[in-house]
C-alpha cells in the first residue's frame, strides 16, 4: 500500500514539473511577440540606422531586448547576458560617438559589425566548450561503464575453480576419463 502512496506523490510531482514547464514556454512564448511588436515599434521610429542621431534608436532596440531576455532570465536562466550587455555596450559606445561627429558613418557601421561579430563568436565558443564538456562527460561515462564491466567480468573470473578434476573409470579393459 505505501508503494502506492509513494507512485501516486511521483506522478503527482511529475505532473507539476510538466505543468510548469508549459507555464514557462508560454510565458516565453508571449515574451517573443511582446518582443517583435517593441522591435516593430523602433523600426517605425527609427527607420534609418545611420540617420542622426542613432543612439536613441540603439537604445530603443535594447530595450526590447532588455524586456525579453529579462524574462528569460527570471524563468530559466541565461547565461550569455553578459555577451549581449558588452555587445549593446559597445554599439552605444559607437552610436554616441557617431552621434557627436567624432567617427564618420562608415567607421561606425564598422564599429557596431565588429561589436555583433565579436558576441557571436563568443556565443559560438561558449557552444562549443559546452558541447566539448558533453562530449567529455559522456565519454567518461563510457569509460567508466567499460571499467565497471571489466570489473565486474573480474570478479566473476575470480570465483571460477582454477583447479581442474579428472574423474577416471575402468570399463573392462578401457578406462573413460572426464575433466571438469
Amino acid at each position: 500500500m505505501r508503494w502506492l502512496a509513494s507512485l501516486i506523490v511521483l506522478f503527482t510531482l511529475a505532473g507539476c514539473g510538466l505543468a510548469r514547464q508549459a507555464q514557462i514556454r508560454q510565458e516565453i512564448d508571449v515574451a517573443n511577440v511582446q518582443h517583435a511588436s517593441a522591435k516593430a515599434s523602433c523600426e517605425q521610429q527609427f527607420p534609418s540606422e545611420t540617420q542622426k542621431p542613432v543612439t536613441p534608436g540603439l537604445k530603443c532596440f535594447k530595450a526590447a531586448d532588455d524586456a525579453r531576455n529579462g524574462t528569460i532570465q527570471r524563468l530559466k536562466g541565461n547565461a550569455h547576458l553578459d555577451v549581449i550587455e558588452a555587445h549593446y555596450a559597445r554599439a552605444l559606445l559607437a552610436a554616441e560617438r557617431y552621434d557627436r561627429g567624432e567617427i564618420s558613418e562608415a567607421e561606425y557601421r564598422v564599429a557596431v559589425a565588429e561589436s555583433k561579430a565579436g558576441a557571436n563568436g563568443q556565443l559560438f565558443d561558449r557552444r562549443n566548450r559546452t558541447s566539448a564538456v558533453a562530449a567529455q562527460q559522456r565519454a567518461a561515462a563510457a569509460a567508466s561503464q567499460q571499467a565497471a564491466t571489466a570489473a565486474g567480468d573480474s570478479i566473476r573470473d575470480a570465483f571460477k575453480p582454477t583447479t581442474t578434476h579428472t574423474n577416471c573409470n575402468a570399463i573392462g579393459n578401457s578406462v573413460n576419463c572426464t575433466t571438469y
